[in-house]
């Protein structure tokens, strides 16, 4: 018997590992988990993929924090790190949509909404870009907590509103 013929699965198996899955995500569950993968696992995965990011390597980065992500989809973190580093690479819809996930699971936060902004402005999308910068501004953004980010938000609102007049 070869050795492949060691690791091949019926599609019986596969259907009980796929329905087995099934389960575990439907009961809130992560592939990290299936998988073995401990906290302190992925808590080094992602600061190994902060590193590359430092140091400027954003496609390794990229790669780092996209398994994270397959790994536990609901860490709001993995996700922000993923749209950051796909932002940084010119992939804007792709980080647009990962930064609406995180809008999703933080709603009460300004900063993936102005990445979102940002990301539109990429896009050639000013109006909706516009959009999330006055939502950031005007609403998400708590006095003495979000400072920056609100004056970000409000003098990227006043470029906009300014190239648009002209």
């Amino acid at each position: 018997m070869s050795a492949q013929a060691d690791t091949d699965i019926t599609s019986q198996e596969a259907a009980g590992i796929a329905e087995n899955l099934f389960g575990l995500w439907k009961s809130g569950g992560t592939l990290a988990q299936a998988m073995g993968l401990t906290e302190r696992e992925c808590e080094a995965m992602y600061a190994y993929g902060h590193s590359l990011y430092a140091q400027g390597k954003y496609s390794d980065a990229f790669k780092v924090f996209a398994q994270l992500v397959a790994y536990d989809h609901m860490e709001s973190r993995y996700q922000m790190a993923l749209a950051s580093a796909m932002q940084v690479t010119k992939r804007y819809e792709e980080a647009l949509q990962h930064y609406m996930i995180v809008t999703v699971m933080r709603l009460d936060d300004p900063v993936p909404v102005f990445h979102c902004a940002e990301c539109l402005l990429a896009l050639g999308r000013p109006a909706e870009a516009a959009e999330s910068l006055e939502l950031v501004a005007d609403t998400l953004c708590k006095p003495g907590e979000h400072d920056a980010i609100k004056a970000r938000a409000q003098a990227l609102l006043k470029a906009l509103k300014a190239k648009a007049a002209s």
